[in-house]
Parts: structure tokens; C-alpha cells; sequence
């Protein structure tokens, strides 16, 4: 065999189902994707939800399957006509905490309804083109009519909307913001809002005019799930909402009684009540029955249960096919030949496996081939999860948002504080005096030595972080703490001006409290140890073709992570009794300052920035150097100082900070 051709079979696992392999057979576990593909029918024909579980072990293709449905589904390659069915796609990986099961599912149904499909169009381009278009009466390509209404008809559809919007008893909130998106006004702030993320007082002035912020869009399970719930009823059964729920396995229970399927199951059971909706769930392995509410199982397999099985020959066979023949180079080396480059070796197809388990085989073989001599099989994986982690620390400060902090310090400090403090614990305080959940999570010491409250502060609007911060004020020592600790994300200013809002955190970190505030370095590798554990509990972390498992993963952590990540999970358990004050950086009230002219006008010039903080510019090129996670500069005629967005920034962001403006 030529020893210069690529190897097919690398890469056995689908990362998402927006990002599937690229090589597919149809006919494997066709009679489950028959199942899920039936479920949409119901929901548009029935106009009832439909519910599927599926069962799948490690490698069985759970993912990839969501995959193919997921092209099939979103396929707008052939621009869909007005008239043609269509469907709504929403990939779920469960990487959250129980208790913020609604606030995941918001954001991730509100990311997939704002991804373009290859029309050009978002999928909530199509809710509404089609939803409006019924009201007309339309009949055109789909991405032509919403064109052309947008452009020479634009105040007829808002007053259709309106009337759409009356029928379906809409929140007057989503009215207004979803009338801001049909005129393509705003929609970095529209998305924001719809998914319960971080708009800025500026941005509600754009949507709403000069209101109080405080009153809207809580960052709460009831907000979100009532979101969940309108977005639903927009679409309609007609425009069936697709939900699979992925690696559920990864969600951070708060009750230890219960597993996670417990969580997804009642989410399920919820969301299938009130909207009619599609509801595709994978889960590892079978589970008993009391391990979720009996009402709640039947939802959750209101249209099927069944299993991925494991390949026979025949369709080993069509993998090792499709694999061959999905890259030009081994296409042509194969030929005609439908057995390359396995003909003669019974091996590969001796008994049945996972198509993780063959394409491993497969690879391992098709380098044997090739001559290449493999590595011996080793039990020491430390080089090759230190490589993997590093990647994921890369990818996630790319990517990685403010947005993403509330979740992601919620699901996964409990986890990271018990791998590099053992002994500690976590609680999750009910009662009226955090009936708005001012206290995410109380922090454990060994024999209750010291008991910590973990504050999530990251709202946008001063009005309502001061709110916050006044109830936890008046209701702290009914949480019975040693120590609270208040975490706002470094890319978040604390405005200079917000007299009350700064009084207040003063007040709570005199004695026994401390405001922290990470950066970008610290979120991403939270980021990619969250990705690990979740990777390594569902079965899909694999390294030379072997499964890793979560234990593999919590010692590595404990033994190699970083002394920066370590020393900043040392202010929630250092020192063990009260008296604890951690002083702010010099730098954090001028930081705030820039960043908070920043956030309507990412670039602007030093000079004008100097003269609106009061900040001299040698100060602001000093700031420039501490906070360049944040704040970037460039010399010249003149120069200028911008905020360093994430490439993850939406298309209309990257245009305003290059000077486009605010549409």
C-alpha cells in the first residue's frame, strides 16, 4: 500500500451534531433515525409532542445520529419554498448544573433559532418568515419572499406580527424584541435578551426605550422556562422544535439522591406539557424505574424507546465504504474494489463492535498496512491529556463569553474544589431568603469547618446588580456563612458611577467576603475542565482508541493543574476561618471605566477616551498592558483603544467594532 496515503478511519467521534462526520450510512441504525424522524410528523400532523429515548454505549453513534437528523432537518440546499414542511433543529449538550437545566436550554435553543443555514437565512428567519407568510397568504422561495416583504412591505408585517402575536397571548417583552429582529434592528442585543444573556442599560434603551432594566429578563429557572415556552409557541406545531438533549449523563446534580436522568426526564416531562415540540433524549444505558417519576417516563418515551445496536459484517463493511471513499486520495487507490483495503482480513470483522470500537480497528490496520510501526498500547495517559487539555484551553479563549460564566462556575466549581480540596462539599440553600438565588452555592469544609457562599454578580445592568447585593445585605446571616465570596467576570465592568452598587460591595467584603473577578485565562480552563469531566462521564473521551474514564481524569486534574487555577480556587476554601479580605487591584476601578465606554463604542481614540474617563492616556497604555484579555491598543495617528471581543462574537459585533455602527 502506498505509505503516502491518508488514513481514513482517524477520528471517530462526532463533536456535535452541527458537526458531523463526514461520511455517513444511512442504513445504520436506520430503524431508529425512523423513530426520531417520525416524532417530527407527529408533532406537525398531530399537533401533539412526541418523545423518543434512545440507549446507546460508549461509541455507539448516539451523536452521530443526531447528526444525520440534524442535515436532514436543516437541509436548505435546495432553498425551501413557502409551502415546503420545515422544522426547527436545537442540539443540546447537558453540560450544566440541575438547577439551571431551563437557563441551558434557553440559551442553546436561542444560539440554534440565530444559526445561519445555507440559504443565508437564521432558523428564526424561517419561524417568522413562514408564521407572517401564512398570514399573507404566501406563496415564493422562502428567503425571497421575507426579502423582498422586508424591504418594500416592512410596516404591514409589523402590524401582522401584532396580530400574531395578540392570538398567541405573547409576553409583550418578546413581542417587542422579536418586532426589533423582523426589522433587522439590534440583534446582538435581541439575542442577548431572548436568551436571557448579558445586555447592557444601553442595549434595553435600543429594545425598549428608556425603561427600568431591573424589570426584565431575570436570570432565573421560571424566566427561562417561560421563554422556552413562548419561543415554542411562536414556531407552533406546524414548525416542529427538534429538542435532543445530548450527554445527559454530564449534568452537576445539586441533589445527590438523584441522577441526572431524573432532571432531563422532569425538563422533558415539563416542556412536552406545555408546548408541542419534538423531544429526542440519549442516555448511556438502561435505568431502573425509580430512578424518575413514572409520569415522567412516559413522556419521555411518548414515541419510542429503543437502542443503537452494535454493527454486524454487513454493515462494518458499509462504514469501512464510506470512510474509504469519503477522501479523493483512498477513493482512488479503492478503486472498484469494495473490499479495500480489508479484503482478505477476517480480523476486522470477527464479531460485533461499536463504529467507534471498528474505526479504531480499522485505523490501528490501515497503519500496519502502510508499515508504520504503532505504538505499543501504555496505561500512562498524562502526555496525552496534557496535550488535549491545553487544546481545550486554546479553543475555549477563543470562544469562551461572559455570557457563559454563570453556568459555567455553577457546574463546575463543586466538581474542581472536591478533585483539589477532598473533603469539601457542596450545598444548595433553599428558602425565602434566596428565593431569587442571590447564593448560588454554599461551599463545605470538612466537618463543616467553614461554610462559603458563592454569589453569581455578573448582571449587566447596575440597577440590578445593586438589588442583588442589597438582599444578600439584609439576608446574610440567615445563610449561616464563614465567608462569601462575590464573583463578577474581569470583562464586566463594576461602572465608576454606580455609587450604591460599589457602596454595597464594600460593604459585604469588610470582613468576612472578597469580590472576584477572573479573566479570560481562568474562565477557559474552567471551560475545558468542565469539557473533560463531561467528555469522560458520557463515555466519550478516548485516547489511542481506549476509553478514559472519569476517575483517569479527576487524578490527572488533581495532579496537573496549573498553579494560577489553583491559587484562585484557594480564595473559596483559604483560610478556613472568618476574618478573610481580599484587597482590589489598583487597576480594577480605571479598568471598569474604559470598559464601560467600551461597551456602545468598541474603538475609539485614546484622546477622546482620556478626556471622557479622566483617565491621563499614559494610564490607559499601563491598563492596556494588565488587562489585554480585555483591552487592546494601537499606536498611530491616532491611537486608539478597543475591547478585545471572542471570535465567538456575533457578525453584527464584529461590524460595530469595525466601525459600522449600531443597526
Amino acid at each position: 500500500m502506498d505509505p503516502s496515503l491518508p488514513n481514513p478511519f482517524l477520528g471517530g467521534i462526532v463533536p456535535d451534531a452541527w458537526r458531523g462526520a463526514t461520511a455517513d450510512v444511512p442504513e445504520i441504525h436506520g430503524d431508529v433515525y425512523a423513530k426520531c424522524f417520525a416524532a417530527v410528523q407527529t408533532v406537525r400532523t398531530r399537533q401533539q409532542s412526541s418523545s423518543v429515548l434512545i440507549h446507546g454505549e460508549q461509541g455507539s453513534g448516539k451523536t452521530h445520529l443526531l447528526a444525520r437528523l440534524q442535515r436532514q432537518l436543516t437541509d436548505t440546499e435546495n432553498y425551501p419554498d413557502l409551502d415546503d414542511d420545515w422544522q426547527i433543529f436545537v442540539y443540546l449538550r447537558m453540560r450544566t448544573s440541575s438547577g439551571r437545566i431551563w437557563r441551558k436550554i434557553r440559551t442553546e435553543l436561542v444560539t440554534d433559532l440565530m444559526r445561519p443555514m445555507p440559504d443565508g437565512l437564521t432558523q428564526l428567519d424561517h419561524v417568522l418568515a413562514k408564521r407572517l407568510a401564512a398570514h399573507f397568504d404566501g406563496h415564493a422561495d422562502l428567503a425571497l419572499w421575507w426579502d423582498h416583504h422586508r424591504n418594500e412591505r416592512m410596516e404591514e408585517l409589523i402590524d401582522a406580527w401584532h396580530e400574531i402575536a395578540m392570538q398567541l397571548s405573547l409576553r409583550d417583552d418578546f413581542t417587542q424584541v422579536l418586532e426589533c429582529f423582523i426589522r433587522g434592528n439590534h440583534r446582538r442585543h435581541v439575542r442577548a435578551y431572548l436568551s436571557g444573556g448579558l445586555v447592557s442599560e444601553a442595549g434595553f434603551r435600543h429594545l425598549f426605550g428608556n425603561v427600568d432594566a431591573s424589570h426584565y429578563a431575570p436570570d432565573n429557572e421560571d424566566d427561562a422556562f417561560s421563554a422556552v415556552k413562548t419561543l415554542c409557541h411562536v414556531a407552533g406545531p406546524q414548525i416542529p422544535i427538534v429538542f435532543c438533549f445530548d450527554q445527559i449523563e454530564a449534568i452537576e446534580v445539586e441533589d445527590s439522591n438523584r441522577k441526572p436522568v431524573w432532571y432531563l426526564a422532569r425538563a422533558v416531562a415539563d416542556l412536552t406539557d406545555e408546548a408541542a415540540v419534538a423531544a429526542i433524549s440519549c442516555v448511556l444505558a438502561n435505568f431502573a424505574d425509580d430512578e424518575i417519576r413514572s409520569q415522567d417516563r412516559a413522556r419521555l418515551v411518548s414515541g419510542g424507546q429503543t437502542a443503537l445496536q452494535r454493527l454486524d459484517r454487513n454493515q462494518m463493511q458499509q462504514v469501512i465504504r464510506s470512510r474509504v471513499t469519503a477522501m479523493q486520495a483512498t477513493a482512488d487507490a479503492a478503486g472498484e474494489n469494495m473490499h479495500w483495503p480489508f479484503a482478505e482480513d477476517e480480523r476486522m470483522f470477527a464479531s460485533r463492535s461499536t463504529p467507534r470500537e471498528l474505526l479504531h480497528a480499522a485505523a490501528t490496520r490501515f497503519d500496519e498496512l502502510q508499515g508504520t510501526v504503532a505504538a505499543p498500547p501504555t496505561t500512562e495517559k498524562t502526555p496525552a491529556l496534557t496535550k488535549l487539555f491545553e487544546d481545550r484551553v486554546d479553543e475555549a479563549i477563543r470562544s469562551q463569553k461572559p455570557e457563559d460564566t454563570d453556568d459555567l462556575i455553577a457546574s463546575t466549581l463543586p466538581n474542581l474544589l472536591s478533585i483539589l480540596e477532598p473533603g469539601w462539599t457542596t450545598d444548595y440553600p433553599t428558602g425565602p431568603h434566596n428565593n431569587k438565588r442571590d447564593i448560588e452555592l454554599v461551599l463545605v469544609g470538612p466537618d463543616e469547618e467553614a461554610r462559603v457562599g458563592v454569589a453569581l454578580c455578573n448582571q449587566p445592568s447596575m440597577t440590578s446588580l445593586a438589588a442583588q447585593l442589597k438582599r444578600l445585605i439584609e439576608n446574610r446571616e440567615a445563610f449561616k456563612l464563614h465567608k462569601l465570596v462575590l464573583i463578577r467576570d474581569g470583562r464586566l465592568p463594576i461602572s465608576p458611577g454606580a455609587a450604591a452598587t460599589r457602596k454595597r460591595i464594600d460593604q459585604l467584603t469588610k470582613d468576612e467576603g472578597v469580590l472576584v473577578r477572573p479573566t479570560r485565562e481562568v474562565m477557559a480552563v474552567l471551560d475545558a475542565v468542565r469539557s473533560l469531566i463531561a467528555d469522560a462521564t458520557c463515555g466519550d473521551l478516548t485516547l489511542d482508541g481506549q476509553a478514559v474514564g472519569i476517575s483517569t481524569v479527576r487524578q490527572w486534574l488533581a495532579n496537573h493543574l496549573d498553579a494560577v487555577t489553583r491559587e484562585w480556587v484557594d480564595q473559596f476554601c483559604r483560610p478556613s476561618r472568618p476574618g478573610w479580605h481580599d484587597e482590589a487591584t489598583a487597576d480594577d476601578s480605571d479598568i471598569d471605566a474604559v470598559l464601560e465606554y467600551l461597551a456602545d463604542c468598541p474603538v475609539v481614540s485614546m484622546d477622546a477616551m482620556s478626556q471622557a474617563t479622566g483617565i491621563a492616556e499614559s494610564r490607559i497604555v499601563e491598563l492596556g498592558r494588565v488587562a489585554s484579555d480585555r483591552l487592546g491598543i494601537v499606536s498611530g495617528e491616532p491611537t486608539v483603544i478597543f475591547r478585545v471581543a471572542s471570535s465567538s462574537s456575533s457578525e453584527e459585533e464584529v461590524q460595530l467594532m469595525q466601525g459600522s455602527g449600531t443597526r
